[in-house]
């Protein structure tokens, strides 16, 4: 009985701490989209943004591994300073949008900025 006891508590730990570490998400997606995708005329970029959603920065099975366009991201918007400033709506927006700006910024493998690519019609996370 003791170890069924351990182990409900275990897993009802688990689950809290999974369900804290992807309170940044939504919201990061929510501006990229807003900046990016809506609005967008390139019928291709709009579909693969569709279907990459959150691979469109990560890859691969942990939601802590990145693709080369998530690593540039990353360098720019952190969970940590977002969480500081989530309840201030302005800032917070202010920030991811920033963050993106400057992750346009990052080249990618072929020395073309993100920017320059996702202008194109390319996918950056390819």
């Amino acid at each position: 009985m003791k170890k069924v006891c351990v182990t409900i508590v275990l897993g009802l730990v688990a689950v809290a701490i999974s369900m804290q570490s992807a309170s940044a998400l939504p919201p990061f997606n929510k501006e990229w989209v807003a900046k990016y995708v809506e609005g967008n005329t390139n019928a291709k970029f709009v579909a693969a943004a569709g279907t990459a959603k959150c691979n469109t920065c990560h890859m691969g099975v942990s939601k802590k591994d990145h693709n080369p366009y998530g690593q540039a991201v990353k360098k720019h918007l952190t969970k940590a300073k977002y969480n500081e400033i989530k309840e201030d709506a302005e800032a917070a927006k202010k920030y991811i949008l920033e963050g993106l700006s400057k992750a346009e910024a990052e080249k990618n493998a072929a020395g073309k900025t993100y920017g320059e690519v996702i202008k194109a019609g390319g996918i950056p996370w390819e």
